[in-house]
């Protein structure tokens, strides 16, 4: 009986053994399966992560040309700003001379020789009389 019994154990030991393999390579198999998977989006991952690039590279580019134009326009305007400021000074500098030359002919014509043309030491008004007397 020994050696039968030493063959049934030699079998359970056995069945257990492929049972165990069995799993091992099910386990083995799908590790194989999920570190393929794994590659695979890995690489799609790093050719979406490639074609960002390219994009933002295209992107950097035309916001390069967009900035240089503005800076250009904003130089042009800047230039435009300090001219016309220029031309107010001058065109105020123009008035006050025309208004003096305005005030100095009108103190001319009132005979008024003080700053203040309202107060003009002028000819009098002759007054109006009625001829009703006031007895």
């Amino acid at each position: 009986m020994s050696s039968l019994l030493r063959t049934s154990l030699q079998i359970d030991v056995e069945a257990r053994y492929a049972m165990m393999d069995e799993k091992k390579r099910k386990r083995m198999q799908s590790n194989r399966e999920s570190a393929k998977r794994s590659r695979l989006k890995r690489e799609k991952r790093l050719k979406d992560l490639v074609t960002e690039i390219a994009m933002l590279k295209q992107q950097i580019v035309e916001n390069n040309k967009v900035y240089n134009n503005l800076t250009q326009r904003t130089q042009l305007l800047l230039s435009e700003t300090d001219s016309l400021n220029y031309e107010k000074m001058q065109l105020a500098e123009y008035l006050n001379s025309l208004s003096s030359v305005f005030m100095s002919s009108r103190l001319k014509q009132t005979g008024c020789l003080s700053n203040q043309p309202w107060q003009v030491d002028g000819p009098k008004q002759p007054s109006i009389t009625t001829g009703m007397s006031m007895s």
